[in-house]
């Protein structure tokens, strides 16, 4: 009996090779700087405002490419052509931080809520100086106490409560997770449409105003639940993903996010520092907001708009 012809192997696809990365409108291109160090070229970018460590350390936090590839190394020397992307830190402004009233979204006899900017701790942290949010609050409101806290580099909405009933009222709700709150994320890659990440957390240091925790187990454990979803996928390097944390543990979305796999472009402390575009601060933004107030009963939902950087570092994406 004759046997069967052999079938032949279909051949295996092959996975397409990503587009390189287009230089954004940052880029400078090398001319009379060629020769110079890059460590000396980005305190000279920088306009003296910057020691030669603190250049090297903004490299190693991953805020230079050159020719459209991630470079760390201070010692690198730029050669004539090479296009050179650098996102330096915004200087501090001369005035003195103010309150903003254009910054306030909700307030009344209560509450006041107020669309933090990027770059303001909303509390004094240990071993910190400079302006909070809260001090300038306070300046206004004097009774005036955040019921949270979301970090110095993520902007968006915090709620402070005028007195101490209040302020009661609200702490208990964030404790309950009766409240309802909504981030915007601009991750590295291009997670599945939406899902969930769960995993405990343990707390290893801390102090007025911050906390450190990680993934991990054993006696002091608590759980940390994060849901997410797609909102957009940004070019071929990213996508826009609204979060919802389910629980508050500090830093929860940054580490979910990177244990994912897709960590928030600009995040030094989580991510591998291989962001395909320069930011200067991880793009987190605290977009939303759903409460009950504890006084009059009624549902509370705000919006805050996006900040400028974080519009640019999507459009920076988009045209990578």
């Amino acid at each position: 009996m004759p046997r069967p012809p052999k079938k032949t192997p279909r051949p295996t696809a092959r996975r397409r090779a990503p587009p390189p990365k287009k230089p954004g409108g940052n880029a400078h291109v090398v001319k009379h700087e060629a020769g110079m160090t890059l460590a000396r070229f980005v305190v000279m970018e920088a306009g003296g405002a910057l020691s030669g460590r603190e250049a090297k350390r903004l490299l190693e936090e991953g805020r230079c490419h050159i020719n459209g590839r991630l470079e760390t190394f201070g010692s690198r020397v730029l050669e004539a052509g090479d296009v050179v992307e650098l996102a330096l830190p915004a200087r501090p402004a001369r005035r003195r931080q103010a309150f903003d009233r254009a910054r306030v979204v909700y307030e009344d006899d209560d509450l006041l809520v107020y669309d933090k900017p990027p770059g303001l701790m909303v509390v004094q942290a240990d071993g910190k100086k400079g302006a909070h949010l809260s001090a300038l609050v306070q300046e206004v409101v004097p009774t005036a106490e955040p019921v949270h806290r979301i970090d110095a580099d993520t902007s968006g909405l915090v709620i402070f409560a005028k007195n101490p009933t209040v302020r009661a009222a609200l702490e208990e709700a964030f404790k309950a997770h009766a409240v309802d709150k909504r981030y915007l994320a601009l991750v590295r890659g291009q997670p599945r449409a939406e899902g969930t990440h769960k995993s405990f957390f343990v707390k290893v240091g801390g102090g007025t105003g911050i906390e450190r925790w990680r993934s991990g187990s054993g006696a002091g454990a608590k759980e940390a639940i994060t849901r997410w979803r797609v909102v957009d996928k940004v070019g071929y390097w990213g996508a826009l993903v609204e979060v919802r944390p389910e629980t508050g543990r500090h830093h929860q979305i940054r580490i979910h996010m990177a244990e994912l796999g897709h960590p928030l472009l600009g995040d030094t402390r989580y991510g591998d520092r291989k962001d395909p575009v320069a930011v200067t601060r991880h793009m987190l933004h605290a977009e939303r907001i759903t409460f009950t107030h504890p006084t009059t009963g009624k549902k509370i939902e705000l919006v805050c708009r996006l900040p400028d950087d974080f519009k640019a570092a999507i459009e920076s994406l988009r045209r990578s």
